[in-house]
């Protein structure tokens, strides 16, 4: 799954294609799974298809902090050589990462619940959080 992941980025890279399009190609393609199958009415759509989109920035910004520093020590954890201090730092990126994405998981909880009845908001950021491979339809 690595060597895809690595493969698809080196392809995007060499079609002149940025990591940033392919990272917001992600968030495009979570948020037209979690609005299709959230199954809303067009007037409720277009209050949520904004506040989903915030959403979606933060919660990959708050991604970001671990994903970052993940990317740094990429080769060193891939070849076995991962020191105590990069393993430090991995362990309070992911840390750090994780606390905020809880931030955003509230904070946007309640800016859903005010577009959505909470039966939806469950939903909403069930599906918003499905994982790449289960959104992209390659797990059931």
């Amino acid at each position: 799954m690595k060597q895809l992941m690595t493969i698809a980025i080196a392809a995007a890279l060499f079609a002149g294609v940025s990591t940033t399009a392919i990272a917001q190609s992600k968030v495009q393609k979570r948020y037209d799974y979690t609005m299709r199958n959230l199954h809303l009415d067009k007037k409720t759509e277009a209050l949520f298809a904004p506040v989903l989109k915030a959403y979606l920035a933060e919660r990959k910004t708050a991604g970001d902090i671990y994903d970052d520093v993940k990317d740094k020590y990429k080769a060193a954890e891939k070849a076995g050589t991962l020191t105590d201090n990069q393993a430090n730092q991995l362990l309070e990126a992911k840390l750090k990462s994780e606390e905020q994405e809880l931030v955003v998981r509230r904070k946007y909880t309640a800016e859903f619940k005010k577009v959505l009845k909470p039966k939806k908001v469950y939903y909403a950021l069930d599906f918003a959080n499905d994982s790449m491979s289960k959104i992209e339809g390659k797990e059931e």
